[in-house]
C-alpha cells in the first residue's frame, strides 16, 4: 500500500491495544466477576471500541484556535476581482473561442456594513422576537454591534444586502420583513435611543 494511502487511516497500534484491553475485560468479566456468555463478550467489545476510539481521537491533531477578529474578517463578504476575457489561439475557429463575462456584480459592490455599537445602550433588546432570528443569529448580530431593534429598523437596502451576505441568510431579512418587525418592536422597546 502506498504511503499516501496510509495518511488518513486510523492508528493501527491504538486498535491493537484496544483489542488487547477488550480481551482482558472479557477475561476479567468471565473469570473473576462471573458474568457468563454474551455479557462478557459485550463488555469486551465495548471496552475495545471505547479505547480504540480514544486512541483515534488522540492521534488526530486539534484544530487551531479561532481568533474572533479573524473569523469576522473571513466572514466578511469579499468581491472577487473581475476576470479578463480568455482569448482563443489564432488557429481556433470563432465558434470554439471562449470568453468570460467580466461584468461586475453590482449587488455586492453596493453592500455596506451597518455601523454597530461597542456595547448595548442600556440593556440589549431581545432580537429573537424578530421572526427568523434565533439564538445563534442574535449572537452574530451582537458580534456586529447590533443590539437594538432601532438599529435594524434603520438599515438601508445596502446594509440589508451586506448583513444578508454576512449571515448567509439567503434573503431571509427581506422575506421575514425584519425592518418592519424591528420598527414595530422598537416602538414598544423599553430601551430609549440616546438623546
Amino acid at each position: 500500500m502506498a504511503q499516501s494511502e496510509l495518511k488518513n487511516t486510523p492508528p493501527l497500534y491504538g486498535w491493537v491495544i484496544a483489542t488487547g484491553m477488550g480481551a482482558v475485560a472479557f477475561g476479567v468479566s468471565l473469570l473473576l466477576v462471573g458474568i457468563e456468555g454474551n455479557g462478557s463478550v459485550a463488555i469486551g467489545a465495548v471496552v475495545a471500541l471505547v479505547v480504540g476510539t480514544i486512541f483515534t481521537i488522540a492521534e488526530n491533531p486539534a484544530p487551531p484556535p479561532r481568533d474572533p477578529a479573524t473569523l469576522r474578517s473571513a466572514a466578511a463578504p469579499t468581491k472577487a476581482p473581475a476576470t479578463a476575457p480568455v482569448v482563443a489561439p489564432a488557429s481556433a475557429s470563432p465558434a470554439t473561442a471562449v470568453t468570460v463575462d467580466d461584468t461586475p456584480d453590482t449587488s455586492l459592490a453596493e453592500a455596506v456594513q451597518p455601523s454597530g455599537l461597542d456595547a448595548p445602550e442600556g440593556s440589549p433588546d431581545d432580537l429573537k422576537q424578530i421572526t427568523g432570528v434565533g439564538p445563534v443569529m442574535e449572537q452574530k448580530l451582537n458580534g456586529l454591534g447590533i443590539f437594538h431593534f432601532r438599529q435594524i429598523a434603520s438599515w438601508s437596502e445596502a446594509e440589508v444586502a451586506w448583513v444578508d451576505e454576512f449571515l448567509n441568510s439567503k434573503g431571509r431579512i427581506a422575506r421575514d420583513n425584519w425592518i418592519e418587525q424591528a420598527a414595530k418592536l422598537a416602538q414598544s422597546s423599553t430601551v430609549n435611543p440616546p438623546s
